[in-house]
């Protein structure tokens, strides 16, 4: 099975973006050397706007992380943040420059 790669957008609360990047660089430290786990970014849009890119091995990579221990932890801070929930997508990659596919 081939690589899987996540793309997503969230919006934090009005007056908690700066707790939101905290949570976001925890959620990124979290996710540093699990198995399977290539990219693991956020970024900060426009406003209270924050863009996800994920790339994962394969699906048995992506749901290891999502069942990780310190995932789970850190998604406690990060859902009394959110003004709506995720808008996630999980996609197949299939060409890129700079990612090993």
């Amino acid at each position: 099975m081939g690589k899987v790669s996540v793309l997503g957008t969230l919006k934090c609360q009005d007056g908690k973006a700066a707790e939101m990047e905290a949570v976001l660089g925890a959620m990124v430290e979290a996710a540093r050397g699990e198995p399977g786990v290539e990219i693991y970014s956020y970024h900060r849009g426009e406003e209270n706007t924050f863009w996800f890119f994920a790339l994962m091995a394969d699906q048995e990579a992506m749901g290891n992380h999502g069942r990780s221990e310190a995932m789970q932890a850190a998604m406690e801070d990060f859902k009394p943040l959110m003004a709506a929930p995720p808008q996630m997508q999980v996609t197949t990659p299939i060409a890129a420059v700079g990612l090993d596919l």
